[in-house]
């Protein structure tokens, strides 16, 4: 299948697309193509000669908009509405598992090279998460499996919401309140926002148990 560029004004995000992407995951998608360009071709059909309805591809489609990036290499799939839909929900999920052994190789070796910081930047690990990948194999089985779960735990992970204006107007103004305690935390967590919802959460359940 070849490659085809498609200007950017002829590209329509997908209505029905139900992946979503937290802020601070599309902050690394956003530092991933300032860094390295878009190294994964967007998948698109064409509904009429000068609109394509982009499959997989949809948060990438956004920044490329804040970006201006113009053409934008595709892949073109001929489908009707459902196997698009199908096809979308395919790429969506259809996804590996890190081997945790094999990361830890990796992450030690990039940060021989490259500042942590620029490693949380592009990854979703905090910089705890990074300390323990990259000591990973050099304990005891005991030490390496403390460090394997250590690993697991702090690695961020997304929540996806869907929330009327009124019910995220309160959410984002309770978020707002409790970020100053959130960047005050000992969670080194980069997701501030995460980090509030957690501490909201954790204040709630210790209220009701009293």
């Amino acid at each position: 299948m070849k490659v085809t560029e498609i200007p950017l004004e002829q590209l329509r995000g997908a209505a029905w697309n139900a992946n979503g992407m937290d802020e601070e995951m599309v902050e690394h998608l956003r530092e991933s193509i300032n860094r390295y360009g878009l190294v994964e071709n967007l998948v698109v059909r064409q509904l009429t000669p000068d609109c394509f309805e982009v499959l997989s591809g949809n948060q990438r489609l956004k920044l490329l908009r804040e970006m201006d990036v113009t053409p934008v290499p595709c892949y073109v799939v001929q489908l009707d509405d459902s196997h698009a839909r199908l096809l979308a929900q395919a790429l969506n999920h259809i996804r590996g598992q890190d081997d945790l052994g094999l990361r830890a190789e990796l992450v030690k070796e990039v940060l021989k090279t490259i500042p942590q910081a620029q490693v949380i930047a592009l990854l979703p690990e905090t910089a705890q998460g990074l300390r323990s990948l990259a000591i990973l194999g050099q304990d005891s089985m005991a030490n390496y499996l403390q460090n394997w779960q250590a690993a697991q735990s702090v690695r961020l992970r997304n929540l996806l919401f869907k929330l009327t204006p009124m019910q995220l107007e309160v959410v984002e103004e309770a978020l707002s309140q409790m970020l100053p305690a959130a960047r005050a935390s000992r969670d080194k967590s980069p997701n501030a926002k995460g980090t509030a919802l957690y501490l909201l959460c954790r204040s709630y359940l210790e209220r009701s148990d009293r």
